[in-house]
């Protein structure tokens, strides 16, 4: 079972990176990767949604399930297909003044033999550039809101 976990400190208040990645809809827009989601409703606390992903010439639709504890915590979870299992977390700290600490761990194991290695190999890359994804969203954001601009350059990840 493949396995990521990172970090990054961004140059933004946790509500507003927490709000970025709470924004499931709008991810084709700024997430690299993501062709396509679609949201299928809330079954009690769970967040269903379609999306569909891809990158090295092979695209996947596949549903999630995403539970949301507001400004703390993302949960996401999916045993569909391409994935046997996926586990996603994303976490936020506060990091100091207008700072957050974002932590995404991931575990996953996917279920096709034969696009499953390629996938797997893409897949780290997607998250890691997801991050740097997030921050660019965040000050853009930022920057619509009139706020002054925020240094993301100093932003870190491990």
């Amino acid at each position: 079972m493949g396995h990521l976990r990172l970090h990054r400190d961004l140059p933004f208040a946790r509500p507003a990176v927490y709000d970025v990645i709470a924004d499931v809809e709008r991810y084709p827009a700024f997430m690299p990767g993501f062709k396509g989601v679609r949201v299928q409703g809330w079954e009690d606390d769970t967040l269903r949604v379609v999306q569909t992903v891809g990158g090295g010439g092979i695209t996947r639709t596949f549903l999630s399930r995403a539970r949301f504890e507001p400004g703390a915590r993302i949960d996401i979870v999916s045993h569909d297909k391409p994935f046997r299992v996926l586990r996603q977390t994303w976490r936020f700290e506060d990091a100091g003044d207008r700072r957050t600490r974002v932590h995404l761990e991931a575990e996953y194991r996917l279920a096709d033999r034969l696009t499953g290695p390629v996938f797997e190999r893409i897949f780290p890359g997607l998250l890691r550039s997801g991050l740097t994804a997030v921050a660019r969203r965040a000050a853009h954001l930022e920057r619509r809101r009139g706020a002054p601009p925020a240094d993301t350059t100093r932003g870190t990840e491990r």
